[in-house]
């Protein structure tokens, strides 16, 4: 009988895990093809194009992303990305930016257009390739997370005093790394 994926709690802003480093993934750890599966499922089902294993309690250098679905669409791509590593990068690019950790937050992130990256995948493969627009900014975003930092980490000094507030409530309602608050959480399709 096929197992059914579950719903992964996301981590809230304030959770210490999201400022934590992840550590690097064995492909042969136990779990891993059923935790896959569970993160792939959380994405869709919290409206993201992107989910990393720290947002969901899990200090792993492991996220999922699908940059082309979107909710009117219902055309799923998702792409398993385990130890990833961004080799290069130029150009720049701004994007609004926002985040299923960080709910009803968003702010525009410089970020360079155009990446090299190199990861495994779930089979084992090493993968090498270049990303460019709004797929280097899905995967930095995520690779970010592997990192410990968070898209407000990466704006105006302005833009951050306009927000301090507003995080310093969603971190209030975050409680040794659960949201205490049910309301708080509304997905926004555009959420990285």
């Amino acid at each position: 009988m096929k197992r059914k994926p579950e719903l992964l709690p996301v981590r809230i802003y304030g959770d210490s895990i999201l400022r934590q480093k992840a550590a690097p993934v064995d492909l042969e750890e136990p779990g891993l093809p059923d935790f896959l599966q569970d993160l792939v499922h959380t994405m869709y089902e919290r409206d993201g194009v992107g989910l990393a294993a720290p947002q969901v309690g899990v200090g792993k250098r492991i996220f999922v992303i699908d940059p082309g679905w979107s909710d009117e669409e219902k055309h799923r791509q998702p792409r398993v990305i385990i130890n990833p590593v961004i080799e290069s990068s130029s150009g720049e690019n701004v994007f609004e930016e926002g985040c299923i950790s960080i709910p009803g937050i968003y702010a525009r992130v410089i970020r360079p257009s155009t990446i090299r990256v190199s990861f495994t995948d779930p089979q084992g493969n090493r993968i090498s390739e270049e990303l460019t627009g709004y797929s280097a900014i899905v995967f930095q975003h995520e690779y970010d997370h592997l990192e410990g930092v968070l898209f407000t980490d990466r704006i105006s000094a302005l833009a951050k005093l306009k927000l301090k507030r507003r995080l310093k409530e969603l971190e209030q309602t975050t409680v040794d790394g659960v949201n205490i608050r049910a309301d708080i959480f509304r997905p926004d399709p555009h959420e990285l």
